[in-house]
């Protein structure tokens, strides 16, 4: 499996990063649970430094791939706009997590007007596959790489290890990715 995560950027601004949890201290995840209203479903706002970190620098067995989307700026901006009320519904209207209607992927193809969601595919249930899907339907850019390439591109774990407190962090685990 895997866990989408959402980034913007947005001019000479540092990267903020949209990340669904679920797990309350003390709490393990459970997929069973997560068909059964066991976790709250909540976005966290975090910088991308910490986000990226924890996964490449601490956490030694996760792989991260950082892609660009396609988006034109006014679609980021709208993208960005919509988890902003997504946070704030959430405040005033709780919601459960569902491993399989309400994750991590399905949530992100929802911050869209339903008009400007991509169809649903069998990839967004296991995560691992929701590159290959975007990568078909020319939703990231590819540098016109085969997608084996693009992706072994997109892995930044060495990069971020690298770069771990540069100040630059952000730009580093760019450097030398497609699209970037």
């Amino acid at each position: 499996m895997a866990h989408p995560i959402a980034s913007f950027q947005f001019a000479d601004t540092l990267p903020v990063y949209f990340i669904e949890t679920r797990k309350k201290v003390g709490q393990s995840y459970s997929a069973v649970g997560g068909l059964y209203r066991q976790f709250e479903l909540i976005y966290i706002a975090a910088a991308e430094r910490n986000v990226i970190r924890v996964r490449t620098n601490y956490r030694h067995d996760e792989d991260i791939y950082l892609y660009r989307t396609t988006f034109t700026p006014a679609q980021a901006c709208e993208r960005f706009l919509e988890y902003i009320r997504s946070l704030n519904q959430l405040r005033d209207q709780p919601r459960w997590y569902n491993v399989i209607t309400t994750n991590c992927t399905t949530n992100i193809r929802t911050q869209h007007r339903i008009t400007e969601c991509i169809p649903w595919g069998w990839r967004m249930l296991p995560n691992r596959k929701m590159d290959e899907m975007l990568y078909k339907r020319h939703a990231v850019r590819t540098a016109s790489l085969p997608f084996a390439e693009l992706k072994q591109r997109a892995l930044i774990n060495p990069a971020a290890q690298a770069a771990n407190e540069a100040p630059d962090f952000f730009r580093l685990i760019r450097e030398g990715r497609p699209g970037f």
